[in-house]
């Protein structure tokens, strides 16, 4: 069954159709002797491949390196005897399953730089709060950025290196910044009365995405609307509009196409994927009651990196893409 939406254009004249197939969720498929992780065959056709499966969660936030070898993986524990929190963080070889367990100071999910050298993320402080820190994958060793008593969270790499974008509490809320790695100085690029966060440079480093916090319903949901941001001009374009969740938008390749997270109506804490083509059409590409979220799209198109919850605990997957559209399974088996 096809339903239509329509939501309320705005000011970019977009006129966003949602369309929604199914809401069953994925069956599984017993991975062939070549596979190095679990495969499944979703509703749709979609091949999806889940990455990680521990008792415990894990996390990425554009943590795939640009060469499709390695996969930043942050993970949750809970918390100590003290209420001190138990995270770590490792290195996942995409070619061989293996894990590298990386040292602290980056005991959150981090993402790496375009050369693959530097990993940046968050690390929780004995104050209980959050810092940016660079780590050098070769000698371990650890640069602070911009530290501040405030919480920061979700930093990542312009494509040409040389600057750091997150979102941080130090002016009072959270806004987005920006840290220039050669001069060591830092810009704050939003100023909004609420909430701003989950920052990505398009591929060619022009401008930024991001969501805002625009109300929190009544239902106890939150409507967030998707942003860019243009960094020579500093103008702000708001992408979606509706009176729900759009949230954790990554880049297509082509710097038009966003894959992000949006809310199952009525249903606050459950999102699925779904793709916002460049003249604001949404088409759904994961289909659950679930919460997927984090999604990346890698910047040579071939696969898009996601949490989610489904199968309990939060752990991380990845769906092939060909194009703006997934590439479908090869794996004969019918649905469980």
């Amino acid at each position: 069954m096809h339903v239509m939406k329509s939501f309320k254009p705005v000011q970019t004249c977009f006129l966003v159709a949602l369309t929604i197939v199914s809401v069953n969720q994925v069956a599984s498929a017993r991975p062939s002797d070549e596979q190095i992780f679990k495969a499944f065959t979703a509703t749709n056709g979609c091949l999806i491949e889940q990455l990680t499966n521990e008792n415990y969660d894990e996390f990425q936030h554009q943590g795939a390196s640009k060469d499709g070898q390695w996969l930043s993986v942050g993970w949750n524990k809970g918390k100590d005897a003290d209420g001190n929190p138990i995270r770590g963080s490792y290195r996942l070889n995409l070619v061989t399953g293996k894990k590298s367990e990386l040292a602290d100071p980056i005991n959150h999910n981090s993402s790496f730089s375009g050369d693959g050298l530097w990993l940046v993320g968050a690390h929780y402080t004995p104050d209980g709060k959050t810092d940016i820190f660079e780590y050098n994958v070769k000698t371990g060793r650890p640069n602070v950025i911009a530290q501040s008593s405030a919480w920061e969270f979700l930093p990542s790499y312009s494509p040409d290196g040389q600057y750091i974008l997150f979102n941080s509490y130090r002016s009072g809320n959270s806004e987005i910044y920006l840290y220039d790695r050669s001069a060591k100085t830092m810009k704050q690029l939003t100023n909004y009365d609420g909430y701003d966060a989950h920052g990505e440079f398009s591929p060619d480093g022009s401008k930024i995405s991001f969501h805002r916090q625009v109300k929190k319903r009544a239902d106890g949901g939150y409507d967030f609307d998707l942003y860019s941001y243009d960094l020579a001009s500093g103008k702000e374009t708001r992408l979606t509009s509706t009176s729900f969740e759009e949230s954790y938008a990554s880049w297509a390749p082509d710097g038009q196409t966003l894959v992000m997270s949006l809310e199952v109506e009525g249903q606050p804490t459950r999102r699925n994927l779904y793709v916002m083509a460049s003249d604001g059409t949404f088409s759904q590409l994961t289909f659950g009651d679930w919460k997927d979220s984090y999604a990346y799209w890698m910047r040579d198109g071939s696969y898009i990196y996601f949490n989610s919850d489904r199968s309990g605990k939060a752990a991380i997957y990845r769906i092939k893409m060909k194009g703006f559209v997934c590439a479908k399974a090869n794996i004969n088996r019918k649905h469980e």
